[in-house]
């Protein structure tokens, strides 16, 4: 292991996850550049080790086994930020909080619903993550990508397949590892005033002086209602199984009230799903990301 810098053994990764659950990864990476990622993914590939990368935490579920092979971490390490042009450049590890701040900072908006998604930039874009009808592929114009094949490429707007919750890097298992807006010119004031209102709404609405993994479900869409008025549906509000618990605040939320494992999460998850199912027949789709296990029910 020492022909890779910086990477670690036996890591618990409970402590890089917003649920605050889950077990080790045997090997864990926070690298400071792309040329550190790439190498230490020819290095997994190479030794047959699965990988994969984690960013803040949130929508992620840990099993409480962890992870066997390397966890490459893009956070506080790869969160770089700049502007050239009129456009920001962002890493994958800013924090979409951090990047909407810093673009109202040299007056550059249209983002701003984003800064209550607890979430990077890296993992907003694989999911094309959305708030208040605004996705994170607003003014987006190209990203490097690493490919499974170790490859880097830059991918323009349109290589990427923005679609609701879904873009391309999930059918090629490609890694976002920065990219480049141009952003709405704004008046900064007005802008860092939305932001201030857009915290409050989001402190009000949702759990968020407690571990949760974020929303738990996708909206189904269509005449269903919103998932977390299908839980209140079904009763399940305050549901707990083990430390697991459905947030009163959001039903759409699940918190860990407390010594929760990842096996409580994934059986509070289970249940919420056959309750809707058995009464709705509507089928709910976690947003939640399984790292060593699968969420929910089986499809």
């Amino acid at each position: 292991m020492n022909s890779v810098a910086n990477v670690r053994q036996d890591v618990a990764l409970a402590p890089f996850t917003t649920w605050q659950v889950g077990g080790p990864a045997r090997y864990f990476l926070e690298p400071t550049t792309v040329e550190e990622i790439v190498q230490a993914v020819d290095w997994a590939r190479a030794e047959g080790l699965p990988w994969t990368t984690i960013g803040r935490g949130s929508n992620l579920l840990v099993s409480d086994e962890g992870f066997p092979g390397l966890v490459v971490r893009l956070a506080n390490n790869f969160a770089g930020v700049r502007f050239a042009e009129g456009k920001m450049h962002a890493q994958a590890g800013l924090a979409l909080a951090q990047m909407v701040v810093k673009g109202l900072e040299h007056s550059l908006g249209g983002l701003e619903p984003m800064v209550g998604v607890p979430g990077t930039v890296g993992g907003a874009v694989a999911m094309n993550a959305s708030a208040h009808h605004v996705e994170i592929s607003k003014g987006f114009i190209e990203g490097r990508v690493l490919r499974p094949n170790g490859q880097v490429e830059t991918w323009s707007f349109d290589d990427f397949r923005f679609q609701y919750r879904h873009t391309r890097l999930h059918d090629e298992q490609g890694l976002f590892l920065d990219g480049v807006w141009q952003l709405d010119v704004v008046d900064k004031p007005a802008g860092l005033a939305r932001v201030r209102e857009l915290q409050q709404w989001r402190n009000q609405k949702q759990p968020t002086n407690v571990p949760t993994g974020g929303s738990t479900f996708r909206n189904p869409g269509g005449e269903h209602p919103a998932a977390g008025a299908l839980i209140e549906l079904v009763g399940a509000k305050n549901l707990k199984v083990g430390g697991a618990e459905v947030s009163e605040k959001h039903a759409n939320f699940i918190i860990n009230r407390g010594g929760a494992t990842a096996a409580d999460i994934q059986a509070l998850i289970c249940e919420l799903q056959t309750r809707v199912r058995d009464r709705f027949g509507v089928v709910m789709h976690p947003e939640v990301i399984g790292l060593g296990l699968a969420v929910g029910l089986p499809r």
